[in-house]
């Protein structure tokens, strides 16, 4: 079977830290225009998710390291900027509202800065009930109702042992040609800790995304979480996709694309669903050369099996168990291993540690229900907010926020 389904790969962000030295004569105004100017400059790629390669198979994992690195940047680079601009030289409280600043790439905006003054009442994806945060930045272009950017946050040196920070982004109001047809997917991006991993989490999640070339998803999850006291970080995330809108996208891929969709409502008992949901999880060591062990699959239903849409491994369908696969920092090595196939200085896919999972039961904690109990992983207890990635959550945004809309 030829396999040419694509799907947009996250979002490749990046920024760049100014010479902040050069700007301390500038009066406060200029200094935060070639502050943020430079803190806000986004990018974006999309990678094959699957096709007639096996290496293009594993798209998210080529790029989601760089992507993830790059989400939190954001946040980061934000939080340095107001540093630097002299926003927490001391304790007092702030609440300014600058008009007309023009933002490189951005165009005139009007930005909101509240330092030392609590927000609450702050809801998101990430978790439940509301948090109050000690400080607020926010871009609006200029004379628009919706922001393009909202940032909570309560200290500006760390994100743990706090509420953390969260942010939300509308892309197509940055100016990069790439975000031109991304219509209104707002994303949200929450950093935090867990006293289970003891190091810091990352989420991200989107919604209402075009299906288009540019972004072929329409909803979707990221977990990250560094573990292994800081050696390893562990990978997990859902996204949904369309048919219909893979068709578009594709057309010479139209018949492959119809008879996998024949294939896995009949295999899966899903009638005539539309909907395909990948699930990837994977372990990657911090250190050079990024040794990665990833496990994959899709399903229409709100199983997670083993291979593609459970459809039997058969000499008529090899190809149908992606997993596992493995990587470095050359890219794809190569996929469809067995477990006892998996080189011993790659992250193991069944052997996980004292504050770190396996592959295996990363995986067993992907497209899962809030408050599931998961078999053998009684130590992590239930699944938490934040790692909700099930079927129900990702549909539940076709009639509603979740809160996840700005505030």
């Amino acid at each position: 079977m030829k396999k040419v389904l694509y799907t947009f790969i996250f979002l490749g962000m990046s920024f760049q830290v100014s010479d902040f030295h050069k700007l301390a004569r500038l009066d406060q105004e200029i200094r935060l225009t070639s502050l943020f100017s430079e803190a806000i400059q986004f990018g974006i790629g999309s990678e094959k998710l699957w096709s007639a390669t096996s290496a293009d198979n594993w798209g998210f994992v080529r790029q989601s390291a760089t992507w993830a690195r790059g989400n939190s940047g954001i946040i980061d680079s934000l939080i340095l900027a107001l540093k630097n601009a002299g926003y927490f030289n001391n304790s007092a409280p702030r609440n300014d509202v600058l008009s007309n600043v023009n933002l490189n790439g951005f165009g005139s905006a009007t930005l909101t800065i509240k330092i030392s003054t609590p927000t609450a009442g702050i809801s998101s994806t990430a978790y439940t009930g509301t948090k109050t945060f000690n400080h607020f930045f926010e871009i609006k272009k200029t004379g628009a109702s919706i922001p393009s950017l909202q940032l909570f946050f309560d200290d500006p040196e760390t994100t743990l042992g706090n509420d953390g920070a969260l942010v939300y982004y509308r892309l197509v109001d940055f100016g990069n040609p790439a975000f031109a047809n991304v219509g209104d997917v707002i994303t949200e991006s929450y950093t935090g800790n867990d006293s289970i991993y003891g190091t810091k989490f990352q989420t991200y999640t989107w919604r209402n995304g075009p299906e288009n070339s540019s972004w072929i998803s329409k909803h979707g999850r990221v977990v990250l979480t560094e573990v292994d006291s800081g050696r390893q970080l562990c990978f997990r995330s859902v996204v949904r996709l369309t048919f219909t809108k893979l068709k578009a996208v594709n057309p010479t891929g139209t018949a492959a694309l119809d008879n996998l969709k024949t294939v896995c409502n009949t295999v899966q008992g899903t009638g005539a669903s539309d909907q395909i949901y990948y699930a990837l999880a994977y372990m990657q060591k911090f250190d050079s050369p990024f040794q990665t062990t990833a496990k994959a699959t899709f399903t229409m239903s709100t199983a997670r099996p083993e291979t593609i849409c459970a459809i039997p491994e058969s000499p008529s369908a090899p190809n149908v168990r992606l997993s596992y696969g493995i990587f470095n920092i050359n890219g794809y090595v190569t996929d469809q291993l067995l477990a006892a196939q998996i080189p011993a200085d790659y992250p193991s896919p069944t052997v996980g540690g004292a504050d770190f999972m396996s592959v295996d039961e990363a995986f067993n904690r992907t497209y899962v229900a809030f408050g599931a109990s998961i078999a053998g992983q009684a130590g992590l207890g239930t699944v938490k907010q934040y790692e909700t990635t099930s079927k129900a959550f990702l549909d539940a945004f076709d009639g509603s926020d979740q809160n996840l809309t700005f505030k």
